[in-house]
């Protein structure tokens, strides 16, 4: 990756922090493009080139935090056991409670699932549409199991929560 790629990674990056960074003094609806363009310290027409909405770039925030959290220690979808990877997942999700909650408050749940579809589908090329129908199906129920635990207040430990997954998306 080129210097200009990663300039360009980083600039969506910060957008996304910007977006969510306002969230907490108000709601979504309420934050104009002008404020978290100059909180990212980006120009108007950066942001509209890079995303459609804000949603769009909370969600590329999200994927971007995870793909970090996970290479930081290591994880890929194809090469971690899945008990280690879904318990990595759900750390990941349990330390970012409050952007949680900010997005729930806020109607983005859907940021949410974006977040975690593309942290379990696998990014390998699909040679089959059953592949493809399959790591969808995986990240919506992944996606309750997420919704679920966040609405119950993260009762169950993220041990718990890895043992749910490998028991309802991997035991044949």
């Amino acid at each position: 990756m080129n210097r200009r790629e990663m300039l360009t990674l980083e600039l969506r990056e910060d957008i996304g922090q910007a977006i969510i960074d306002l969230m907490k003094e108000k709601p979504l609806e309420k934050i104009t493009v002008d404020e978290f363009s100059e909180k990212a310290n980006v120009g108007r027409a950066t942001f509209y080139r890079q995303f459609h909405s804000k949603e769009e770039a909370i969600s590329y925030k999200l994927n971007r935090d995870w793909a970090h959290f996970a290479k930081k220690r290591g994880y890929t979808f194809e090469e971690t056991a899945p008990k280690e990877f879904s318990k990595a997942f759900f750390e990941f999700i349990y330390s970012i409670r409050e952007t949680n909650s900010l997005l729930i408050e806020n109607g983005c749940e859907h940021c949410i699932f974006d977040a975690t579809r593309l942290a379990f589908e696998n990014i390998n090329e699909k040679t089959n549409r059953k592949e493809y129908y399959h790591d969808h199906f995986r990240a919506y129920g992944l996606l309750g199991l997420v919704e679920g635990w966040i609405d119950a207040d993260y009762d169950l430990t993220i041990d718990e929560m890895a043992d749910l997954v490998v028991e309802y998306f991997y035991k044949v």
